[in-house]
């Protein structure tokens, strides 16, 4: 990717505390990604709740914030900052992109001129949107289990009836590890962990997905560019 002229200061949304559900990898690529941004000259703004890393040390970005990782917190850095050009929150997990998310949704970033890099609000949004990924993977022919987008515990009910075959699974959308998600044996379980789900998920949606329970999974962490090179980075 070129690099982009435009920005010379730049927001850095940690990922806090480690935290069960959420790699602690994130300290370390937020690390990096100070570090090559400040030797390409631009300024970096940082936000993390969480002293104990490395990256909020004080040598590591031009200034540093040891805030809550809340929107208000971000609105508070962006007031003080007026030359920040763009917030970069992929290096703060599902944190980072849940704030930098309702920043873009809210008018916020667009009202003060900011550019989200590292991935751009349509990318979020179909990663996290359950309902929108499962549409992106039919979109291009990729097999998935049949799923049921849900806002509401009706809706949920009725899923489950179109669905009709338990045990079924509850993913909640925009939330940490899959908070509040889980199989479900039953209408009870289902009620009790759906309701649970809804009220984790940021935009109060969970998915009730027909179970594939008993296959393998089979995970590859792939790099690919635009000329559809690609290096396997690992295999879980």
């Amino acid at each position: 990717m070129p690099k982009r002229d435009k920005l010379k200061s730049i927001l850095i949304i940690g990922s806090g505390p480690i935290i069960i559900g959420q790699a602690c990898e994130f300290d370390y690529s937020g690390s990096q990604a100070l570090r090559s941004l400040r030797e390409d000259g631009i300024e970096t703004i940082l936000i993390n709740s969480n002293p104990a890393t490395i990256m909020t040390d004080p040598v590591m970005a031009d200034h540093v914030y040891l805030l809550p990782l809340t929107t208000t917190s971000i609105d508070q850095i962006l007031k003080e900052h007026p030359q920040i050009d763009a917030v970069l929150p992929t290096m703060g997990g599902q944190t980072a992109l849940n704030i930098a998310s309702e920043l873009a949704h809210d008018g916020t970033l667009e009202r003060l001129g900011i550019d989200l890099i590292g991935s751009d609000l349509e990318a979020i949004d179909k990663a996290e949107d359950r309902n929108l990924f499962k549409q992106v993977c039919e979109s291009i022919d990729l097999p998935v289990p049949q799923a049921i987008a849900c806002d509401s515990i009706a809706g949920v009910l009725v899923a489950a009836e179109e669905l009709g075959n338990w045990p079924l699974l509850v993913r909640p959308a925009f939330t940490l590890g899959g908070l509040g998600g889980g199989t479900v044996w039953n209408t009870g379980e289902l009620v009790e962990v759906s309701r649970l789900g809804l009220r984790n998920s940021r935009i109060h949606q969970v998915l009730i997905e027909e179970s594939i329970l008993g296959w393998q999974e089979h995970e590859y962490e792939v790099m690919r560019d635009s000329n559809d090179n690609c290096i396997i980075v690992c295999t879980m």
